[in-house]
């Protein structure tokens, strides 16, 4: 595409900036331009539009123009705000759904079964929640986990957190009867995702994954999943059709994730994507779903960003706080680095994310 082309074009698109006048010196592929450009006055894109944004190389100028179209675009709409979410571990061990990604397969794992005490999840969440700018906390189990034990630890979230802090589940497969239970104390999301090779890489049957997402939105629980675990080896046209499939499964929102090398588990070496890629990936998908806004949710990236404690898959280590430093205090961190202004708090308080707030919460 000639530079005077690119540059009728991208003017309307990211604004009268600097980047306008770095595009000028390439030479650009017409048809992502021309896709971003609709995309941004649809909000649609189609599936072969995805898939041909997705196999453009993550470093590449093309790239470079969908990472900064769909972040332009989001910070567009929601005011530069951002928000916080928490996970926390509190049901672990050795897990029978035997993911060859996962730390707690039941095949690799050298974690002892664990049930967080209501005590140590009532500090954890004291303390997530010590400047009530978390807008939702997550509470995380293996796939063999005992209902009784994370009813109760739901009753200690929903009386540790204040009120307008979504309780959210993150567990294995769940009867229509428990989904009802699990609505009626007081979560209002749960995480579930039929996962890439689900079946394969795991030892669940994708129907069950299905079944779940639909037992849980007939509960009236938000449904948020995750197209995940991306590897290097899955297609563009596999991460689309996953997305894809996550919006007709009745999910409110969807977003996406990749696989993470974790030492031991027996995908171990089968290579990560890099997080530039995940960025482009992201992108492409936000920008298919303008209209509908139908990405976003767990792991969003963009806006949102999640802090994780005690067990997580993705870590060997017993407290992943302690090991990835992944803490609400690096996440403030992190937001502020992306140059959000405010982070949205679970009321729709709006609180000024700056240096002055960073050392006020110790971040």
């Amino acid at each position: 595409m000639e530079t005077e082309t690119v540059n009728s074009v991208v003017p309307s698109l990211v604004g009268d900036q600097i980047y306008t006048d770095c595009i000028q010196l390439v030479r650009m592929d017409s048809e992502v331009v021309e896709t971003c450009c609709r995309a941004t006055e649809s909000g649609r894109l189609g599936r072969e539009d995805c898939v041909r944004l997705l196999r453009f190389d993550a470093d590449s100028d093309e790239s470079s123009l969908i990472i900064d179209t769909a972040d332009r675009m989001m910070r567009g709409r929601n005011g530069n705000t951002c928000s916080i979410g928490v996970q926390i571990g509190v049901i672990t061990g050795p897990c029978i759904a035997d993911c060859g990604f996962c730390g707690f397969a039941v095949s690799t794992t050298r974690a002892d079964d664990y049930v967080m005490p209501s005590h140590v999840l009532r500090q954890y969440l004291e303390h997530v929640t010590a400047y009530d700018d978390v807008e939702s906390v997550s509470l995380m189990t293996i796939h063999n986990f005992d209902f009784d034990d994370l009813m109760e630890l739901v009753d200690t979230a929903v009386e540790a957190v204040p009120d307008h802090v979504s309780i959210c589940v993150n567990t294995g497969d769940v009867s229509p009867e428990e989904a009802r239970e699990l609505k009626g104390a007081g979560v209002r999301r749960a995480y579930h995702s039929l996962r890439i090779d689900e079946g394969d890489d795991t030892r669940l049957n994708p129907s069950d994954r299905f079944a779940t997402i639909r037992t849980l939105a007939s509960a009236g629980i938000d449904v948020m999943t995750c197209v995940e675990p991306i590897g290097p080896e899955h297609t563009a046209g596999e991460i689309v059709d996953g997305f894809l499939r996550a919006r007709d499964s009745g999910c409110r929102r969807c977003s996406a994730g990749r696989r993470v090398d974790v030492p031991g588990t027996r995908m171990y070496g089968m290579g990560e994507i890099t997080q530039r890629r995940l960025e482009q990936i992201r992108s492409v998908l936000f920008l298919s779903s303008l209209h509908d806004g139908f990405y976003g949710g767990y792991y969003g990236g963009f806006d949102l960003d999640y802090a994780e404690y005690a067990g997580s898959p993705r870590d060997i280590a017993d407290y992943s706080e302690l090991n990835n430093g992944n803490t609400v205090e690096a996440v403030r961190r992190r937001l502020f680095a992306r140059g959000f202004g405010t982070v949205r708090c679970g009321d729709g308080r709006l609180v000024a994310l700056d240096e002055a707030y960073l050392r006020e919460t110790g971040s």
